[in-house]
């Protein structure tokens, strides 16, 4: 979009992001201006709109990066304070958590590789990181609630394996499907992610808690370990 040289409330009352909002609704609005209205304002010499535009231009993906936005990073452009950079982190989360929701209010059958990959890609297709979590499920698969286990790989997260099915146990969980992501974006599963997900399921069958599958995510893709047979 063309970045406004003059200040919001100088410019004609169809052009301002709140009163469009209110006129056309959300579907007219572009991705800055949406930005805009979560700013609420701008900074000496800087609109909201022109606020807005450099939080999209400081990544080199453009409005792909908004997916990555962190607090931190946020508060590294010139006139974003905590307080902006919260709330745009906070509206982000929230879409990201009714997404979630929808799907988990769609399917019943959480032990299939697509729905897991879908609830979880959003929020993890575009970490910087691996991070480590576990689904737990009832004995009819549908999903309790999502655990974080570790931040880092696989690797990491062996010595939480007490405290996995400790938290499974604690929830009443029949079985578990583990889940990390790949930064690099590539879903295919490494020899220690193979490995390190049995002894996982040995320590699953031990506990009487099966490790059913073991999903790797990368970027809008996905791979499951029992899929392409690497469990057994």
């Amino acid at each position: 979009m063309e970045v406004p040289t003059v200040s919001v409330k100088d410019m004609l009352p169809f052009q301002r992001p709140r009163e469009k909002f209110l006129t056309l609704g959300p579907s007219h609005m572009d991705i800055e201006e949406l930005l805009a209205i979560l700013l609420r304002s701008g900074v000496k010499g800087q609109s909201a709109l022109t606020l807005a535009h450099d939080i999209v231009e400081s990544f080199d993906d453009g409005i792909y990066g908004l997916n990555r936005m962190t607090v931190k990073n946020l508060m590294k452009i010139k006139g974003i304070g905590a307080d902006k950079a919260v709330t745009i982190c906070a509206a982000l989360e929230l879409g990201r958590r009714l997404g979630e929701l929808k799907i988990k209010a769609t399917y019943e059958d959480f032990s299939q590789p697509f729905v897991i990959a879908q609830y979880v890609m959003e929020r993890l297709r575009h970490e910087e990181e691996e991070h480590v979590w576990a689904a737990m499920l009832t004995s009819r698969n549908k999903l309790i609630q999502l655990e974080r286990i570790s931040n880092g790989g696989l690797a990491s997260s062996l010595v939480e394996q007490r405290t996995v099915f400790r938290k499974a146990i604690a929830c009443n969980a029949a079985a578990i499907i583990l889940i990390h992501n790949h930064p690099s974006g590539d879903s295919r599963p490494s020899d220690d992610d193979i490995r390190l997900t049995k002894l996982f399921i040995s320590a699953g069958q031990f506990m009487g808690i099966p490790v059913l599958d073991h999903i790797v995510i990368g970027d809008n893709e996905f791979t499951s370990l029992s899929e392409i047979g690497k469990l057994s």
